[in-house]
């Protein structure tokens, strides 16, 4: 016969520990049901302020167009425009559609037209708090109640970040040195253009002057691949410069046909739901408080 060992668990052990778990979440229940009809009316006040909040919503909230833009740029740190839209987003929050307009440069009205307008990076992320280096494009992410005010919003963006007081500093000195640069070049190719010239009326009088036995080491292909690449170098920096900013727009906002809007239903079971679990937390703890 085998003695029961103190490591042994027996077949009554493991009823007993049943017993004991159904024995706990019997009197959980029972605390939970006595605790809700005891406050019922209170959990009930909770549930109609939760969907008389839904309906406030409902009402309050303007159906919107939901877009997307993207932007490129040359100068500053993307950061910097991040916490610029921020602060057109604060405006918006705030309700202060006048002062809106106004960096903008679009009427109260219009501005009024917008709900929302967030700056993020190439992985969703809020640009102003993008610290990396990497030059890669930015997108602003905007809810419109017009969706005819996005290709003027779009446009009103771009203007707002180029007249930054710092981007408007180094656009026009960058700007100068390019111009600089080109005028530079363009005498240098006026000098290669008479060279060239020069090099030719050279050509046409040889055959003339026989008795001249002057060896020529001219290489005339020098002087015109430099030419062409100072030519090419000056096309390309005055058509930089012709469109010159510190921030382009890469691609226009892309918004949906129809506005889109939160139902009724899905705000009245989340806002009732709160009510709800809010309610019911609270007189669990009055409950709780009562009974020690």
């Amino acid at each position: 016969m085998e003695n029961k060992t103190g490591d042994d668990i027996g077949l009554e052990d493991i009823r007993n520990y049943l017993k004991s778990i159904k024995s706990f979440y019997s009197r959980l229940v029972s605390f939970l049901v006595t605790s809700i009809k005891h406050y019922k009316a209170f959990i009930i006040i909770g549930i109609i302020l939760g969907a008389g909040f839904a309906c406030f919503k409902d009402i309050k909230d303007k159906p919107y167009y939901f877009g997307k833009a993207s932007f490129t740029y040359n100068e500053l740190h993307k950061r910097i425009y991040g916490e610029m839209i921020d602060k057109l987003r604060n405006l918006t929050i705030s309700e202060s559609f006048k002062t809106l307009g106004e960096k903008l440069k679009l009427s109260e009205k219009e501005a009024s037209g917008i709900l929302d307008i967030v700056a993020v990076n190439i992985a969703g992320s809020p640009l102003s708090e993008d610290q990396s280096d990497s030059k890669l494009p930015f997108y602003i992410r905007v809810k419109l109640i017009d969706r005819n005010l996005a290709d003027t919003l779009l446009h009103s963006l771009e203007n707002y970040f180029n007249n930054n007081y710092q981007t408007k500093a180094i656009v026009a000195t960058n700007s100068k040195q390019m111009a600089d640069k080109i005028a530079f070049f363009k005498s240098q190719l006026t000098k290669l253009d008479s060279l060239k010239s020069s090099y030719r009326f050279y050509l046409s009088t040889k055959t003339y002057n026989t008795a001249n036995n002057t060896i020529n080491t001219f290489n005339p292909i020098d002087l015109y691949t430099e030419s062409e690449k100072l030519f090419n170098a000056t096309s390309d920096l005055e058509s930089i410069l012709k469109t010159y900013k510190a921030v382009k727009i890469l691609d226009q906002f892309i918004l949906n046909d129809v506005p889109v809007k939160t139902p009724l239903a899905v705000l009245l079971i989340l806002y009732m739901g709160i009510g709800f679990i809010a309610t019911t937390l609270l007189s669990l703890f009055l409950y709780a408080l009562k009974m020690i």
